[in-house]
């Protein structure tokens, strides 16, 4: 048998958290102690990638056992505020369309009822009356002048526009021995971790201030964006991680619509009044909902290093999703 290498790399480490895990001992998001009256909330997604909304008939979902609201994009635009998104562009992102969907899958309404099921089958009573729009899937296609627009606001796709350089890279091209040249195209993919989305909050009337309890392990991140959203100062929203989390690889950084949406639910009840509620996707819901990479070209021309040290130039465009 070879010896272990010294130091860290390349050496096996013994997995501790396993015994737990595979005795049934792990605790989930979908394992959280009961709260008394929870609700459960179901989602509403657009079927279009580009639509306008044209307006709700959610009657029939409101006359079903068991349904004790529905949230639709007019609530959400009058309750609530955009997220910041990091540019000066005006795009507005809410954790539910408010005017028009720009991706299949976008939220347009939320239905909470006494039960997991009953929430999902008056989601299925929901009507969303769009009117389609012309939809663009390629990157480079959408930076045309005639390209559908996302945003109307902003007045094209390209919300943001940055070039960094470093050192004198037009020099180090010029003089460089060999340049090398390519032009990359990357697929559409997305990461599929065996444990969906899940959220769960509770308003308290006497602190006045929000619980979330989620699967995401960088709460941090997204503590401020909700509090804005929210309405709420940060030491009124409380978040709390599962003990345990069945993967992530990245998506469920775009939970925090997610959090928005279903912990505003809860505290709506400054104006009407309801119950706790948690909402747990289903694989396919999960993969309609979360973040992925697009299909996107990339062209390169890269010289070596010079004996000046090192230069670079690059140039990044941020075209918004929503």
């Amino acid at each position: 048998m070879s010896e272990e290498p010294p130091g860290w790399i390349g050496r096996r480490v013994a997995r501790v958290e396993d015994a737990r895990l595979l005795t049934g001992r792990g605790h989930f998001i979908d394992d959280h102690p009961p709260i008394g009256d929870i609700h459960a909330a179901a989602i509403v997604r657009s079927p279009h990638a580009h639509a306008r909304i044209v307006g709700y008939d959610v009657a029939a979902a409101l006359r079903m056992e068991g349904v004790v609201g529905v949230i639709t994009g007019e609530d959400v635009a009058r309750f609530t505020r955009p997220f910041p998104v990091g540019v000066t562009a005006p795009v507005h992102y809410y954790c539910a369309a408010t005017d028009k969907v720009r991706f299949v899958g976008e939220p347009v309404a939320v239905v909470v009822a006494r039960s997991r099921y009953l929430a999902e089958d008056a989601a299925d009573a929901v009507g969303v009356e769009y009117e389609p729009l012309p939809a663009v899937v390629d990157v480079e296609r959408a930076l045309e002048p005639d390209a559908p627009i996302l945003h109307e606001a902003v007045g094209t796709n390209l919300a943001g526009h940055r070039r960094l350089v470093y050192g004198d890279p037009d020099r180090a091209f010029a003089e460089a021995d060999v340049v090398i040249r390519e032009r990359f195209r990357f697929p559409k993919y997305g990461s599929t971790p065996i444990e969906t989305y899940g959220v769960i909050a509770r308003w308290d009337d006497v602190d006045e201030a929000y619980t979330v309890w989620s699967n995401f392990m960088g709460p941090f991140i997204m503590h401020g964006l909700v509090a804005r959203v929210l309405q709420v100062p940060e030491n009124r929203l409380r978040f709390i991680v599962s003990t345990d989390i069945g993967g992530s690889f990245g998506i469920k950084s775009a939970m925090y619509p997610y959090i928005a949406l279903i912990a505003w639910r809860t505290g709506s009840s400054r104006r009407r009044r309801t119950a706790p509620c948690s909402a747990c996707a289903t694989a396919g819901s999960t993969m309609s909902a979360a973040i992925s990479a697009a299909p996107s070209p990339a062209a390169a021309s890269a010289p070596p290093a010079t004996s000046s040290g090192r230069t670079a130039s690059s140039t990044s465009r941020w075209m918004p999703r929503w």
